[in-house]
């Protein structure tokens, strides 16, 4: 089973494109819902890079409902809203972190909208992609 990477220098790869054959041929959605059952606190995703894969993927959970981020680019955002935020990677901390509380963005060549909280999420993964923690932001 993957364990979620607290390795500093590992999760500020910055990670790259990938496509959805790569990821059912390495079963992301699964190792990283595996994974998620592992951490230090209740979680809502995991990027790729947070088991040691440097992929542009990622998975989410919200009420239930599943959702995947490939390939995500934010496209736009509305308003901000500054809020404590926990990672996965980052065992016991919270950081103040100042977030759009709308976008726009793509995944899998698709455009979306998210607001409130799964947008929140959304630019933590993505962030995550990018090579940027929660403890980098100011």
């Amino acid at each position: 089973m993957d364990k979620i990477i607290i390795d500093i220098n590992i999760l500020h790869q910055i990670s790259k494109p990938t496509t959805k054959e790569e990821v059912k041929e390495l079963d992301l959605v699964n190792r990283l819902r595996e994974a998620n059952k592992t951490a230090w606190t209740t979680g809502a995703g995991l990027a790729a890079i947070q088991i040691g894969i440097p992929l542009r993927f990622a998975w989410l959970v919200h009420n239930g409902k599943e959702y995947t981020l490939l390939n995500p680019e934010i496209t736009n955002t509305f308003g901000n809203i500054t809020k404590d935020e926990g990672c996965l990677s980052i065992p016991n901390t919270w950081v103040k972190v100042k977030r759009a509380v709308s976008i726009d963005y793509i995944s899998n060549k698709t455009p979306k909208h998210a607001t409130w909280f799964i947008a929140r999420l959304i630019q933590h993964e993505i962030d995550h992609m990018n090579g940027i923690l929660i403890t980098d932001k100011d």
